[in-house]
């Protein structure tokens, strides 16, 4: 069934023009954008369904323009659509239309730990002094909240949105595998970005506490660079066990 399906969106994929191919690609991220980001407001902010890690209030007009920012980030993805329709329009990048459950397994695995590796080495480097300039948009949220997921100056977003078509010039993926990619960065990212101390008594350097992990990066930005894994933080040092007062 599923086979059928991937082979069905072949014809359709291959049959976009370059302009047809930005649109989809805005659009996508424009949906998945509002779709998570507004479930997640409405479940840790306005009902409070988990415990919050840091208490402080959300900075005046904090969330209109985490929206704004938001939505050049989502522009700057879909800029990104150019380079991969002419990449696989020229055959240089390829999409596998098959599916095979442990191909899909593999490979999905292989590109979150892509999608870790990639936004750790981005996010580290806009925190060295000559690019936090740039990267200091995104920290103007001292208390993260679910739309600040995508709230970055336009040329962190460029970057980081070239997480797929960076990984698609060494390794050919299926379909679905990559439909992955764009789904998983954006629940975690959510996630991560929702202040929210989902598993209250586990340690910084635990996996479970990723989101107050990163709620502490952005009251002290200093550390904790990691996306959802603690483990490139412990290796390369800048990890940040201690709690903070809230």
């Amino acid at each position: 069934m599923l086979q059928q399906f991937v082979l069905s969106l072949q014809p359709v994929i291959e049959s976009l023009n370059v302009w047809q191919f930005f649109l989809y690609t805005v659009g996508s991220f424009f949906i998945l954008y509002w779709f998570f980001t507004s479930l997640a407001y409405f479940i840790f902010v306005h009902r409070k369904s988990f415990p919050i890690y840091q208490k402080k209030a959300y900075r005046s007009h904090q969330i209109k323009t985490e929206m704004k920012r938001s939505m050049v980030s989502i522009v700057m993805f879909g800029l990104l659509a150019f380079p991969m329709y002419y990449g696989l329009q020229s055959g240089f990048l390829k999409i596998i239309y098959e599916f095979s459950w442990p191909v899909f397994l593999i490979e999905t695995f292989a590109l979150f730990i892509w999608n870790d590796v990639h936004f750790y080495l981005i996010h580290r480097t806009f925190h060295f002094k000559p690019f936090y300039k740039w990267h200091a948009d995104h920290h103007y949220s001292h208390v993260p909240s679910p739309f600040s997921a995508y709230s970055f100056h336009w040329s962190e977003g460029l970057l980081l949105g070239a997480v797929m078509p960076l990984i698609m010039c060494f390794y050919n993926f299926q379909l679905m595998s990559l439909a992955m990619l764009p789904l998983m960065s954006i629940v975690l990212n959510v996630l991560g970005h929702s202040n929210v101390d989902f598993f209250h008594g586990k340690p910084m350097q635990s996996i479970f506490s990723f989101s107050k992990r990163h709620s502490q990066h952005h009251k002290i930005p200093h550390s904790n660079y990691g996306f959802f894994l603690p483990y490139f933080d412990i290796l390369f040092g800048t990890i940040d066990p201690q709690e903070t007062e809230t």
